[in-house]
């Protein structure tokens, strides 16, 4: 059952799902007000302002998993839907309220670094297990409530670091733009570095607008010497971006250098704007579609099926974060106690957005997918 509160229903139907909802053969509960349930979850996504397009994503997911539209068997979980927008510090609030008027059990959501701070403060005061959306590391502890199910850039920068040891590759530059994912990425990079037999011999910053890729790059790659050749560069920046960059090595003639990223690279932008200077560049992806597990295929064919759309990453951990609950509450008796227990002690859950297990101390540990351009195209590359 999906419960949308405090939300007019022509402001739903500027969402995704508008057809659906907006329609009289909508076949479920949508109401203002509903009594206590005890397996109601609040899922606390932006379905307004500037991350409207992710809340909507991800809950997209989130219903996917819920069976809510499925002709089969839905689950017995009640989602109790908040709309925080482009208010963050109104998420105390929406948390107070789910928990005194629908006693939830669970909150999932919200989206990123501030929002998912503040939510986890008002997670912790009640006791109540949260697993969020957010690339930042957050700082927890044993017997924490808050959980995050999207990979973190720590993750991202091992991820590629452990693929540039398996390729033998051992010296590389980094160009990075100046701002707060790129000085992040690049410093977590460094540190890592040295236990994956990296050696970063050279790092450049280039300002955000007005760059000029040629002068950053004769710079990055000028004064050094025989043993210093890098074998590879880093950018921690958009795929756009990157694309652009990657044309610029092409026409210094360093070609020789293999470039790698992060899981924003993964967009039809890379692609378009790269073009053949992007050959053999290595980089990531949460959710890739032509992956060959089943469990990504099995996921593809339900969600076009109901929603006839391609699945983001969002949506797809949007629905892994309420599988996993689901898995708990379908089955035993809700209490956020036990659900805390649950997903603390989760270990190697197969789902759309990889294998996932949550720690104790609310950390993560997720697969990624590595990802390279042969022949035009992006392919998975396999260990």
């Amino acid at each position: 059952m999906v419960v949308m509160k405090t939300r007019p229903v022509h402001a739903l139907c500027a969402a995704a799902l508008a057809f659906l909802f907006c329609t009289a053969a909508f076949p479920f509960g949508l109401a203002d007000q509903a009594p206590a349930h005890e397996n109601a979850v609040g899922v606390i996504v932006p379905l307004s302002g500037r991350w409207e397009s992710v809340g909507q994503k991800i809950l997209r997911g989130v219903l996917a998993a819920g069976g809510v539209f499925s002709r089969g068997q839905a689950s017995n979980v009640r989602y109790i839907i908040r709309d925080y927008g482009a208010s963050e510090d109104s998420i105390p609030a929406i948390i107070d309220e789910l928990v005194r008027e629908d006693a939830i059990v669970g909150i999932i959501g919200p989206v990123g670094e501030r929002a998912s701070e503040i939510a986890c403060g008002e997670a912790q005061k009640h006791g109540l297990p949260a697993v969020m959306f957010t690339q930042a590391e957050m700082t927890s502890g044993e017997g924490t409530c808050c959980f995050r199910n999207f990979l973190t850039i720590e993750m991202q920068a091992k991820a590629l670091l452990d693929a540039a040891r398996s390729m033998g590759i051992t010296r590389f530059v980094i160009m990075s733009p100046d701002d707060h994912f790129g000085r992040t990425f690049s410093d977590r990079f460094q540190r890592l570095a040295p236990a994956f037999g990296v050696q970063v011999v050279k790092t450049r910053v280039y300002a955000l607008r007005k760059a000029d890729y040629r002068q950053e790059l004769t710079a990055l790659f000028s004064g050094l010497g025989k043993t210093s050749v890098p074998e590879a560069l880093l950018i921690p920046d958009s795929a756009q971006n990157a694309g652009v960059i990657a044309s610029y090595l092409s026409y210094l003639k360093m070609g020789h250098v293999r470039i790698f990223g992060p899981t924003l690279w993964d967009s039809p932008e890379f692609l378009r704007v790269g073009g053949r200077y992007v050959e053999g560049a290595v980089f990531l992806s949460g959710f890739f579609l032509e992956s060959t597990s089943g469990h990504v295929r099995a996921f593809i064919g339900t969600f076009q099926e109901t929603f006839g759309a391609q699945p983001s990453v969002w949506d797809a951990c949007g629905y892994d974060t309420a599988r996993i609950m689901q898995a708990f509450l379908d089955e035993h008796r809700p209490s956020p106690a036990g659900l805390r227990a649950y997903l603390a002690g989760l270990r190697g859950f197969e789902g759309a957005s990889g294998k996932t297990s949550f720690l104790p101390d609310g950390g993560l540990e997720k697969s990624v997918h590595l990802l390279t351009v042969r022949g035009g195209r992006v392919q998975e590359i396999h260990p």
